[in-house]
């Protein structure tokens, strides 16, 4: 039956489907804002796992304010159905633009990374790393805004994202190295991302392209993409650099964080901007030598340096500093000395003089304090400056996600030495983020790390069950109650985790009778296509009854469709060979 209304959001027409769901036009009948709601899979809702990512991530998305980023307005549930609300994006993608065979030019896509490097760097500093950055997510709304779009699903949806029909390689084009090595995810990995997406927009293509999963991933790990300037000649070698720095498979050489790379852009946008319009220039003026006499110190140039050596001397100043910076300030200071040589061939045109309201902070910060103070020293203050803001970035305390990551990794691995490896992040987390959604699977990682007993072997094993096997669980979960539930006879360790056994119960009492009945309901539908498709189709009827079989065999609830496929594969069982 089609819903109407979820929420206080009337829906509209649907605007997007796929494996996890599907996106509807929505309007609040509170305040008549439109909106895009998004209604999730009935199935997911019954996953424990996927309900707990899916509170952690949207309250972290609840932080996010900024105009490039789809604004979150809401979520909620409703007769068993998971949605959200999200700002509605009139117009469309990157990638339908790509599809069509547009080829973006360099000055397009260094004004689309800046606004997606601010966009990050306002999600990094919330701890939301994005983790699926790609032409997809990129919207282009009708009035020319660009808007960043599914923060937190990679992370919401896991692995079941890498395997939906048609979603694998759109995700893993632009995935980076660490995070297809199954490594902590970091929000350098937003940045690899971003390069792939720069190249993609550049090239027409992204920068690697594979025939499988496993292909594409290899690639990723390992591999070197071809130069961007070998599909899109036009790139300026500047741009392709920085390209090249942000594919590059270590993160610790990417930038230090998106806003020096977008400061980087801008200065490379503007040099090369100054450079294009000189060489374009149809005529010079010489200037006469009495005006260059009246020339004010401050901006004159040294008679034996151009503009592009006093730019390498000053930026050779930033060398305390990282590469990226460097490379910004040669940028930076080209500028200044390319305006400066600009303004001494106008003012032998006019004798009228006007506040230049685009000058750069160099060129204004050295005017200001020439008389004071060197460029070298102004040079050296700022290099200073700089370095005391990289400390006090890098000695920020962790990010509640950055510290789930990899507490997550490690649990991951099934293996106890690599949980207990993790004790001191479960710790740090608990301490800092105690009131954070996630801080109660923490506690129970932590308490199964600390595993040394049948019985907390037992109800670990029980609670991994109730992610995927909830009936299995409840039963588990009343076993470990029935056999250590005597009082003090068992210990003080041992009734903790009776009580424990009995929360878990009650909790999931709770819904095991629902999730019995929607299975029931899907396994019978299956059933009923299979006993349509046995005179016309035995082979597809055959292979749905032996999947009913492989999947339902061995649960007590599905006794009676077991019995059922049973009886539909005699009927469409092979005849015998001769």
């Amino acid at each position: 039956m089609q819903i109407e209304q979820l929420g206080p959001y009337r829906l509209g027409k649907k605007i997007g489907q796929g494996g996890m769901g599907a996106v509807y036009a929505a309007v609040d009948t509170e305040t008549g804002e439109p909106a895009a709601v998004k209604v999730l899979s009935p199935r997911l809702a019954v996953d424990e796992s996927f309900r707990v990512r899916f509170e952690a991530e949207i309250e972290s998305l609840k932080k996010l304010r900024h105009p490039n980023i789809v604004r979150l307005f809401g979520y909620g549930e409703q007769a068993g159905t998971l949605f959200y609300a999200m700002e509605l994006v009139e117009g469309h993608s990157l990638e339908d633009e790509l599809r069509q065979g547009r080829r973006f030019e360099w000055r397009e896509v260094t004004q689309i990374a800046i606004k997606l490097c601010k966009a990050l760097k306002h999600a990094h500093d919330h701890g939301v790393i994005h983790r699926d950055l790609k032409p997809a997510n990129l919207l282009l709304s009708n009035s020319g805004e660009l808007k960043l779009s599914d923060f937190g699903i990679a992370r919401l949806f896991g692995n079941t994202r890498l395997t939906a029909d048609g979603g694998v390689l759109g995700t893993a084009e632009f995935m980076a190295p660490e995070q297809a090595d199954g490594r902590v995810v970091t929000d350098r990995c937003d940045q690899y991302s971003l390069g792939g997406v720069m190249y993609t927009l550049l090239a027409g293509r992204p920068p690697f392209q594979a025939k499988s999963l496993v292909e594409m991933l290899q690639l990723q790990r390992y591999a070197l993409p071809e130069p961007v300037t070998r599909y899109a000649p036009q790139t300026p070698a500047e741009l392709a650099r920085i390209i090249q720095q942000l594919l590059d498979k270590d993160p610790q050489r990417r930038f230090a964080n998106t806003l020096i790379l977008a400061r980087s852009l801008e200065a490379m946008e503007r040099g090369l901007s100054v450079v294009t319009s000189r060489e374009s220039d149809d005529f010079v003026i010489t200037p006469p030598p009495d005006e260059e006499a009246t020339e004010h110190p401050s901006s004159r140039m040294p008679p034996t340096l151009t503009p592009t050596q006093l730019a390498e001397m000053r930026a050779r100043e930033f060398s305390l500093s990282s590469p990226e910076h460097a490379t910004a300030a040669t940028m930076a200071f080209a500028v200044a000395g390319e305006r400066r040589a600009a303004r001494e061939t106008a003012s032998s045109a006019t004798t009228f003089t006007k506040v230049d309201e685009d000058r750069d902070e160099a060129s204004w910060l050295q005017d200001a304090l020439g008389a004071i103070v060197s460029p070298q020293t102004v040079g050296l203050a700022a290099a200073l400056a700089l370095l005391v803001a990289i400390g006090w970035y890098l000695m920020r305390p962790e990010s509640a996600d950055a510290l789930y990551g990899r507490i997550e990794t490690a649990a991951n691995t099934g293996d106890v030495d690599s949980l207990k490896s993790a004790r001191r992040d479960m710790a740090t987390f608990l301490s800092r983020y105690g009131d954070d959604p996630r801080a109660e699977q923490v506690r129970a990682l932590e308490d199964e790390s600390q595993q040394a007993t049948p019985i907390q072997r037992a109800f670990s094993d029980a609670r991994r069950q109730a992610l995927t096997n909830p009936d299995v669980a409840l039963a588990r979960f009343q076993a470990i109650i029935d056999l250590y539930d005597d009082g003090p006879a068992t210990g003080e360790n041992a009734a903790r985790y009776v009580k424990l056994a009995r929360q878990q119960h009650e909790r999931l009492e709770q819904r095991v009778g629902k999730f019995i009945e929607d299975s029931r309901t899907l396994v019978i539908g299956r059933l009923d296509k299979a006993d349509a498709l046995a005179a016309s189709d035995p082979n597809a009827a055959r292979r749905m009854y032996e999947g009913v079989l492989a999947l339902y065999q061995n649960k007590p609830w599905a006794a009676d469709l077991v019995e059922r496929s049973h009886a539909g594969l005699t009927k469409v069982a092979p005849p015998a060979q001769p």
